[in-house]
């Protein structure tokens, strides 16, 4: 099922040549609205047990939905009928598929098993493009609001909730870099970090603005689950929800409270700085 966002090339009749149902529409949604839409039709008007997202101009390799559902079947044999979500690590090519690096993950400084509710809502490391979902989650984090960041983001928030999350370590596709991405893989660096952490403590950016769409889609995902969660998680949600009205010790204290951090030293660093 496929979507054109407002192309003005010939994308259409390209798609018309392949097997494929065509959701055609003129309205630029971007990426993450895109995506909601084409997951509640194939929800609503289809049968399927599993979805992926598939970016316009990136790179499969052959054996990616073999992998993903391989691993995809593993995992409901030992957890059954839950919301499940797989994805893996990601090659980083340019725009001409030149490797830039072997691993996203590595690229990037991301730990894939640091998916837990707490960790995925101060930093998301599932990227769309290599997700597999089953039904069971499909329809649990429908509707996604244009409240949430990215829609891969809301659907790994669900899942880690709700279902289970599993990964594999290995790259399955390329993904293509160049100057027109809407979203991308930003390499980790010790000086890249660095001058991050210098701006947000003594820049222009406001006290703990770098939060601010963090804290409006934990404030969505309470409202939007509140009945179902967990104690600890609601707890969790609204003193993360209700952070930038507190004092600089408390806001620290929410942090460790909860083990709200991302991942890497110099990360956490400017979090703490500016929280």
């Amino acid at each position: 099922i496929a979507r054109d966002d407002g192309s003005s090339d010939n994308t259409i009749e390209i798609l018309k040549s392949y097997d494929v149902i065509l959701l055609e529409t003129t309205e630029n949604l971007g990426a993450k609205e895109s995506f909601a839409e084409l997951l509640s039709y194939a929800v609503v008007n289809g049968e399927s047990d599993y979805f992926m997202f598939c970016d316009q101009d990136d790179v499969w390799e052959n054996d990616k939905v073999e992998k993903t559902l391989a691993k995809m079947k593993k995992m409901e044999q030992e957890f059954r009928n839950i919301p499940l979500l797989v994805h893996t690590d990601l090659k980083v090519v340019d725009e001409h598929l030149q490797t830039v690096s072997s691993s996203m993950w590595a690229y990037e400084h991301i730990e894939p098993s640091k998916n837990s509710l707490n960790r995925l809502l101060i930093h998301n490391t599932i990227t769309g493009c290599t997700v597999m979902i089953n039904r069971h989650l499909a329809n649990k984090c429908l509707p996604i609001s244009s409240d949430c960041i990215m829609h891969d983001w809301w659907i790994g928030l669900v899942a880690s909730s709700f279902g289970k999350i599993d990964y594999i370590n290995e790259a399955t596709i390329k993904y293509r870099q160049h100057c027109d991405n809407d979203t991308g893989a930003k390499r980790y660096s010790y000086k890249k970090i660095f001058y991050r952490v210098w701006d947000i403590f003594f820049g222009k950016e406001s006290h703990i603005s770098h939060l601010k769409k963090n804290i409006i889609q934990a404030k969505f995902f309470l409202e939007s689950f509140d009945d179902e969660l967990k104690s600890d998680e609601k707890n969790m949600l609204k003193d993360f929800a209700t952070i930038k009205d507190k004092s600089y010790p408390k806001r620290v204290y929410i942090l460790f409270k909860h083990d709200l951090f991302k991942y890497g030293f110099l990360r956490n660093l400017g979090l703490l700085l500016k929280i």
